[in-house]
């Protein structure tokens, strides 16, 4: 495939993209209604959308098992 700059290009290899699906499971910012390009290269990325629930998660087990999480928790 050799390289066309244009908006037509780009939107054909964003049609192509194997992951492309992986985007909705990420919260995206907001600016004015519109999602916000993420470029930050030192940071964590954007926040998938099971952040909470995993923590949450973490949070009952040891609040559950204490130090018996360590073998007894759901994700041990």
């Amino acid at each position: 495939m050799e390289f066309v700059d244009s908006i037509e290009f780009a939107k054909n290899l964003d049609n192509l993209d194997p992951v492309k699906s992986f985007r909705k499971e990420f919260l995206i910012p907001q600016k004015s209604n519109a999602d916000l390009l993420y470029f930050t290269g030192n940071s964590l990325g954007l926040q998938p959308k099971k952040t909470k629930e995993y923590i949450n998660e973490e949070l009952m087990d040891w609040a559950n098992h204490g130090v018996e999480g360590h073998f007894l928790a759901k994700r041990n």
